[in-house]
């Protein structure tokens, strides 16, 4: 099995087939949001879609304020039967969460939106309309780069939609913009969109897609994760995956450790004993010939609680031996209900003061396919998930748990076949761990795949379908507690905030059903494998040979003559290695920047190399050294060449949440004249500067990406949105009176989180605002979008020289 990250990534995608329009008249609406519902439901007639609301809304507006079985059936037959209308074909799923706050349950209209888009889906698998649609758009501010976890419930019905309605084209949009129309643009976009996820995050125009990319563990653990005297709280724990899991640990440890589960063991360990080795068929015979009028289901149904309450006793055994008699607990605790848990919390920080590693684990499974599953099943399988995360958030918030380990599965990550209630519960785990993350908390969700002895798969039967169709590896019960043990080492981050491992089995489904998925590119764009390094160097460093002649288009680039490395090219080399020093690490910001010497695009007598160095901090990952040197050769004639070119550092860690910029200056009537006579040379795809006007006050200009001609899959690969960087660098250049400055240092520069680069950006045809302001001794720069929602790059104490 290898490691895998589940990370938004810039995705530009053109159009591979038709589009399909955002609204028709054929077209059922739902939403949860009364404002938007009036807007669609006041189109012109004939034009306007049948418009559904869990919330009370205007006239012309269908109001459901609980999801029914038969509710969508029947509005479906009365609009396609309806005299003059066109049937029914296209479903639409809308919400709008830019003001919903985190973290709190999601509201009753936006589970009512769930529950209706489900029946709708469901409709859909049975009566097979040609050309039938299905989509969702999310309107969220993608607050660093990262969706709010409410959208997961809609968009990660999609990814499961997507597999059970093959003839039905299935997408969905989660969108920054802050125009409607604008995000039913994206939305008719995406709709011919083919490849990887059907889920397009589009932020300042620019389209991200979810990637799963390499990340093995091989950065130095921070930390044992559990010693003696670790509390943990394990929620689900008692038996299954998590209790294996738990027994897996280091021997030589001794935790504190509280089991949280549903099931009454005082009350059934007597009988559960007596149960033994009886199978489910005997139980059955005994039973029924000592109560011959009992139901079959409810001799079942014992079976069923004895065997849980059989499993539970021989993990209490088992840890008891390992960890003390007196340090394992276990509390019955129904995780969907608020009081259950808050009393059991209460008792758990009244004895132990404190959690080190609280485990969500708690889950069902109820895998049918679409058209056979009930409503009631699908609000039972996403209660346990969804309902019993919130309950443990609330009930542990003071003190909070120290780290956060939610079990999640594959089936959140891939969406999978007759998982349209367990697939969106864990995806919105799993969007979860990356929000918590951003707001600094150690938090993440193993996206699981199948456990072969443990877990819901053996109980369910869904092992033994598993196996038939290959769609999943099955893996051992001593892998998972290998993996999970090493998980808990990985330095907290948004990268590893969602890990998944995938298989021969894994890499199938996904090349059949979202090809383009995993990264199989080259990491980097500009160099791929380190140098060999010396026996007395550490693992935790890289040295890569700079090799920039295979990259005709850097000529364009010059001063002087000469075709020189732009400044902000260096950045985004630091960044990318340090992406291969710590996998799945954030790249936070890049600081201590200094611009020593320049860089020859085609050196004749020098080569370069940089050199990265990771060093881990107590409080987080840490970050990466990075300088870049160059090497005389040996027939270099014998006068002094400097040997450091290019120095900063990586902070590696979560990015903080940007604030909104400032708004735009309007452009001065007059300034003053532009610096004349430098010595610059610059051509496609550097010349992108427009528009440029220059007062007291500063510089503003417009950037303008043209990547006509390039090689696209080269800047898709890009870490960072570095011709914006140097765009932004061109522009703070006209703050030295009469003269083009070029930058000297820079002591910061602020990330974006993960969504945009320079390819992404240019396909989106987004309009980028540059700004540079002159302060006491430096100056600052930055450069937004048109609309001033996204914070591209942000540049402090910018020297010229």
């Amino acid at each position: 099995m290898e490691r895998h990250l589940t990370v938004i990534a810039p995705a530009p995608a053109g159009r591979t087939r038709p589009a399909i329009p955002p609204l028709a008249p054929d077209t059922m609406v739902l939403t949860d949001d009364p404002r938007l519902a009036a807007r669609m439901a006041a189109l012109p007639r004939p034009s306007a879609p049948l418009v559904v609301c869990t919330a009370p809304a205007g006239p012309g507006v269908t109001y459901l304020a609980r999801a029914e079985e038969g509710a969508i059936e029947a509005l479906w037959g009365r609009q396609s039967g309806g005299s003059g209308r066109r049937p029914l074909r296209h479903v639409r799923a809308v919400t709008d969460l830019r003001g919903t706050a985190w973290p709190q349950l999601p509201g009753q209209p936006l589970l009512t939106l769930q529950e209706l888009l489900f029946l709708a889906a469901k409709h859909l698998s049975s009566d097979r309309p040609d050309g039938s649609s299905l989509a969702v758009v999310v309107l969220d501010p993608l607050r660093g780069g990262v969706p709010h976890p409410h959208a997961a419930l809609l968009t990660g019905f999609v990814k499961c939609a997507s597999w059970e309605l093959p003839g039905t084209r299935t997408y969905a949009v989660v969108t920054d913009s802050p125009h409607f129309d604008t995000a039913l643009d994206e939305l008719a976009h995406e709709s011919g969109v083919t490849g990887g996820l059907p889920v397009g995050y589009y932020r300042g125009g620019a389209r991200g897609a979810e990637r799963l990319v390499p990340a093995p563990l091989t950065v130095p653990s921070r930390h044992d994760p559990v010693t003696d005297g670790t509390v943990i709280v394990a929620v689900g724990g008692a038996r299954g995956i998590t209790a294996t899991a738990l027994c897996g640990l280091p021997a030589r440890t001794r935790p504190v450790v509280w089991l949280l589960g549903s099931t009454p063991l005082a009350a059934l360990a007597d009988r559960a004993r007596e149960l033994g080795g009886t199978g489910r068929v005997e139980y059955l015979r005994r039973r029924l010939t000592a109560s011959p009028g009992l139901p079959v289901a409810e001799a079942g149904a014992e079976w069923d609680r004895l065997q849980h309450a059989r499993q539970a006793l021989h993990t209490l055994a088992t840890l008891r031996r390992r960890c003390g008699s007196t340090r394992v607990h276990y509390l019955t605790c129904d995780v969907t209900d608020p009081a259950a848990v808050r009393e059991a919390a209460g008792r758990i920080h009244r004895v132990s003061g404190r959690v080190d590693l609280l485990l969500h684990a708690a889950g069902i499974g109820r895998a049918r396919a679409l058209r056979n599953k009930s409503l009631a099943a699908f609000r039972e399988v996403r209660s346990v998930k969804v309902d019993g995360y919130h309950n443990l958030k609330a009930a542990f918030a003071s003190p909070r748990p120290a780290t956060w380990c939610t079990f999640s599965s594959i089936a959140g990550v891939l969406g999978l076949p007759g998982e349209c209630d367990y697939g969106p519960a864990n995806d919105t785990l799993n969007a979860a761990a990356r929000y918590e993350v951003l707001r600094g908390h150690d938090e993440r969700a193993i996206a699981w795949t199948m456990w072969s002895d443990s877990g819901l798969g053996p109980r369910s039967g869904f092992t033994d379908l598993t196996r038939r169709t290959g769609l999943l590896s099955l893996l051992g019960d001593a892998e998972g507690q290998r993996l999970f043990t090493a998980e808990l080492t990985a330095p907290p981050g948004l990268g590893n905030a969602v890990p998944v491992f995938l298989g021969r089995p894994e890499r199938r489904t996904i090349d059949g059903h979202c090809p383009g998925l995993v990264s199989r590119q080259p990491a980097f764009a500009f160099f791929h494998t380190p140098v060999p390094l010396l026996p007395d160097e550490p693992a935790t460093c890289a040295v890569w040979p700079v090799d920039l002649r295979p990259y005709p288009y850097l000529l364009g680039h010059q001063r002087n003559a000469t075709a020189l490395l732009p400044g902000a090219l260096a950045v985004e080399l630091a960044v990318a290695s340090a992406g291969h020093l710590v996998p799945g690490g954030t790249a936070r910001e890049v600081t201590r920047i200094r611009f020593h010497a320049p860089i020859a695009v085609s050196p004749r007598h020098t080569r370069y190399e940089l050199y990265a160095a990771y060093t881990p901090c107590p409080g987080g990952p840490g970050l990466v050294r990075v300088e870049i040197r160059s090497i005389a050769l040996p027939a270099a004639p014998p006068r002094p060449r400097p040997g450091l070119h290019f120095s900063a550092d990586v902070i590696i860690g979560v990015p903080p949440v940007p604030a909104s910029p400032p708004p735009p200056r309007a452009a001065p009537p007059r300034g003053r004249p532009l610096p004349r006579g430098a010595a610059v040379r610059l051509s496609r795809p550097f010349d992108t500067v427009r528009l440029l006007r220059v007062d007291e006050q500063g510089v503003r200009a417009r950037c303008r990406l043209d990547l006509t001609g390039q090689d696209t899959q080269h800047f898709a690969r890009m870490a960072t949105c570095w011709l914006v960087m140097d765009a932004v660098l061109q522009t703070a250049g006209y703050l030295a009176p009469g003269r083009l400055a070029t930058p000297r240092a820079v002591h910061r520069i602020h990330l974006p989180a993960g969504l945009s680069n320079d390819h992404a950006l240019a396909t989106s045809g987004a309009d980028i605002i540059l700004i540079a302001s002159p302060e006491r001794h430096h100056a600052h720069a930055t450069a937004t979008t048109a609309h001033g929602t996204t914070v591209l790059v942000r540049m402090e104490g910018l020297e010229l020289a």
